[in-house]
């Protein structure tokens, strides 16, 4: 598939109905070439916690233990969706409290998120971007290792493609102006 086709057809599986299983080798192959992604000053401010196939029921449980304290089914139901996955990518990264590189960070954490999302797709992978107000939970962070310098970008969650992924139109046609 070129590389502008998989622009235009890749999309954000939000489905996660049918259980999921992919090839290890797979997903660390698109988590290493994401790394190719432009980043300003070569920083590549990222990291990637995986959660395999096996561990997602352990993981279901601290997302609804932190997200659904006060709602046991709504709990119990991200638990069950989650093990349907076939695995979670969580980004995480160093935040510089410089305003220009912070900036320079963020802006190549949504490069290196978008070329894994489009390398997932190119393998056959359905992903999905999320980004949870537990993201900055002290447990939720604590429980994943991320350090005192560091933020969680956002989770990218695995699963099947649907047979049908067509590009849709875009709303945004007017982009250009002149100076």
């Amino acid at each position: 598939m070129s590389i502008q086709d998989l622009i235009i057809n890749r999309r954000s599986i939000k489905k996660f109905e049918q259980d999921s299983h992919f090839e290890d080798a797979k997903i660390q192959q698109a988590i290493e070439l994401a790394a190719y992604a432009p980043n300003h000053g070569m920083r590549e401010p990222w990291r990637v916690i995986w959660v395999k196939k096996d561990r997602l029921p352990a993981y279901g449980r601290l997302f609804a233990e932190v997200n659904f304290k006060n709602d046991s089914a709504k709990g119990q139901a991200f638990i069950d969706m989650a093990a349907k996955l076939g695995g979670i990518l969580i980004i995480a990264g160093p935040v510089d409290r410089r305003q220009k590189q912070r900036l320079e960070d963020l802006l190549a954490v949504g490069g290196y998120m978008q070329t894994l999302s489009l390398l997932l797709f190119d393998a056959g992978i359905g992903s999905c971007i999320k980004t949870p107000a537990s993201l900055t939970e002290p447990k939720f962070n604590e429980a994943l290792g991320i350090h005192d310098h560091e933020m969680i970008h956002g989770l990218v969650y695995l699963t099947e493609l649907p047979e049908e992924t067509a590009g849709k139109p875009r709303k945004n046609i007017n982009l250009i102006s002149e100076f």
